[in-house]
């Protein structure tokens, strides 16, 4: 009885001890392919990353050859719009003095100059007795005053935009002490006014003339042919300049990406390393990269 307890015994620890290794190899089993399962989505992961690097890489790299050529077609309409600036130029200095020739306008300057000689023949007597009066002498350092109180008051941060206003309008008022004598004197004496009346008339008539020269110049087929040519290759120097900038505001968001996309590997990379360490696995040195 006592022999057959035992084997009884010894078969039940034999059982157990089959059951707890099956258990152990099971387990192991399962945990195994849990790691492996994990190990597999983590290079999944890495991998993705990395091509995701690659394409912005490749991206970057496609925007600064865009870049280059958006850089040398800019040159080149920049040195067409130049030439075309300087043909205009060429094209009216030649168009102004085929017209200047036939229209009087240096008969016309020669008499204002002859004009504005005679104005100040007849101005001068008049304005050196003004000049020696007492009130003009009170007025031209009131003059003075006015220019020092000008720079004052725009220097001046203290005060208010308003207050400033009305002080640089009181100030440019008194500036114009002397010219208000001057003016009434010289309207007051006959011979100068005739002269200044003169004047007036002979500009007058170069100012007529130089109008009716901007009409021709301006209507030439020439200069309006000129003029459409240079204002075209101003579009188009203007069009490739703003096509350059979108490019460069491009590489700014491609690169930024990149960093995004290297910063991702990086991350993927440090969760498959946690995993290992979680699983008691040794470092990783499977060559990832």
């Amino acid at each position: 009885m006592v022999r057959f307890v035992s084997v009884c015994l010894a078969l039940v620890v034999t059982v157990s001890l089959g059951t707890s290794e099956c258990f152990a190899q099971n387990k192991n089993n399962k945990n195994n392919k849990n790691n492996a399962a994990q190990e597999k989505k983590d290079d999944q992961k890495i991998k993705n990353e990395k091509e995701d690097v690659k394409q912005a890489q490749d991206k970057l790299k496609d925007d600064q050859k865009d870049l280059q050529d958006a850089q040398k077609a800019l040159a080149e309409v920049e040195k067409k719009e130049k030439d075309a600036r300087q043909h205009l130029d060429e094209v009216r200095k030649r168009i102004e003095a085929k017209h200047e020739k036939t229209s009087g306008i240096d008969k016309a300057l020669a008499e204002q100059d002859a004009a504005k000689k005679a104005y100040d023949e007849a101005a001068a007597p008049v304005l050196k007795t003004l000049k020696a009066k007492p009130e003009y002498q009170a007025a031209a350092k009131k003059v003075a005053e006015a220019e020092a109180r000008l720079k004052t008051v725009r220097a001046d941060e203290g005060l208010s935009a308003d207050a400033k206003r009305k002080e640089i309008a009181q100030a440019s008022k008194d500036k114009l002490a002397t010219s208000e004598r001057e003016q009434i004197a010289l309207e007051g004496d006959s011979s100068a006014k005739s002269a200044r009346a003169n004047l007036a008339d002979a500009q007058d008539r170069v100012n007529q003339l130089r109008a009716k020269l901007r009409n021709l110049i301006d209507a030439d087929p020439e200069i309006k042919s000129s003029l459409q040519a240079m204002r075209a290759a101003a579009d188009a120097t203007e069009a490739a300049d703003q096509k350059m900038q979108r490019i460069r505001d491009k590489i700014a968001a491609d690169t930024t990406k990149l960093g995004r996309e290297l910063q991702q590997v990086k991350q993927a990379e440090a969760a498959d390393k946690a995993n290992d360490n979680k699983n008691n696995k040794k470092p990783n040195n499977k060559g990832k990269k």
